[in-house]
């Protein structure tokens, strides 16, 4: 244990509270009155702080009441950290009531152009002392940020693994075929299936994507392994890709919804892919009471039902 925290358990904070009432009052009825105890208990309190410390505090006589130079040290300690003090209490209860509070969340950034800015409006509108920092980044920078402490959670896609975290569902929805629409066999289908898609030029994030993890997973238990003609992470250039003819991807209807996709076609992937949207935690983390307030209005928010 540090050394001040040893020394500060010889010592009652009603005793410091007594003490400099009286060291800003000068007067032991004055202080007395104004923190609402009798004069003899706070008599009591400064001799007891003066025993403990084994000085005295103030220099008394039947008419006044001065600080010793012992005193004078103590009180100016006192009121600068008391302020500090003060404070931060004040911050905290704040805190508390959901009055005050700063939350960093990390999304994607399919949810960051779309869900996002309505979802964080509505909140700040119950709750307006709350402030959140957003940040669009992609599932695999997400989970990392959660690990390292970098932002209080993630609303992101559930990974096939999650170490050292946990995974709170908000909503699902199926993956999307998007084909450019020069594609004459394929822009007048609804489906294709998977063995089919397999034989076009297939864009995909990198691996380490939950969405990448995904695909991946679901061609595999068909028995199809996938080699990307292309990786790229962001869902604007992959569009952007298969609106030129590069080839073909995989993308959820969260990452199409704010995108040009007049030169492109989408179809539904048979047997259908989905990801799951969630909150993503730290184990060890103990969510804040604007974090928690957050968290509970995410699990009651009425998503649009993008399952279909």
């Amino acid at each position: 244990m540090e050394q001040w925290l040893l020394e500060l358990r010889r010592i009652n904070l009603n005793q410091l509270v007594s003490f400099s009432s009286v060291a800003q009052l000068r007067s032991f009825r004055a202080a007395a009155s104004e923190i609402h105890l009798s004069q003899s208990a706070i008599s009591v309190q400064v001799q007891q702080l003066e025993n403990v410390l084994g000085v005295k505090l103030f220099h008394r006589n039947t008419r006044t009441v001065r600080l010793t130079a012992e005193g004078e040290r103590l009180s100016q300690v006192v009121r600068t950290y008391g302020v500090q003090l003060e404070r931060v209490l004040s911050q905290l209860r704040a805190e508390g009531r959901l009055q005050h509070g700063i939350i960093t969340v990390a999304t994607l950034p399919s949810l960051a152009a779309t869900f996002m800015p309505i979802i964080i409006t509505n909140f700040q509108s119950l709750f307006p002392g709350i402030k959140i920092k957003l940040s669009d980044v992609d599932s695999a920078t997400a989970r990392a940020m959660v690990q390292q402490g970098a932002c209080d959670l993630t609303i992101s896609s559930r990974p096939l693994e999650l170490p050292s975290l946990r995974f709170i569902p908000l909503f699902r929805e199926k993956l999307r075929v998007v084909v450019s629409s020069t594609l004459e066999d394929l822009r007048l289908r609804s489906t294709i299936s998977a063995k089919n898609l397999s034989k076009y030029p297939l864009l995909l994030n990198p691996r380490g994507i939950a969405l990448r993890e995904s695909v991946e997973a679901s061609f595999k238990r068909q028995g199809i392994d996938i080699t990307p003609s292309q990786e790229v992470t962001g869902a604007a250039s992959l569009v952007a890709l298969v609106a030129q003819g590069v080839g073909v991807t995989i993308l959820p209807p969260t990452a199409l919804a704010s995108l040009n996709m007049e030169a492109c076609h989408t179809l539904q992937l048979r047997p259908s892919v989905e990801r799951e949207i969630g909150v993503i935690l730290s184990d060890d983390y103990t969510p804040s009471p604007a974090t928690e307030a957050f968290m509970n209005y995410l699990k009651h928010e009425r998503w649009k039902n993008i399952s279909e």
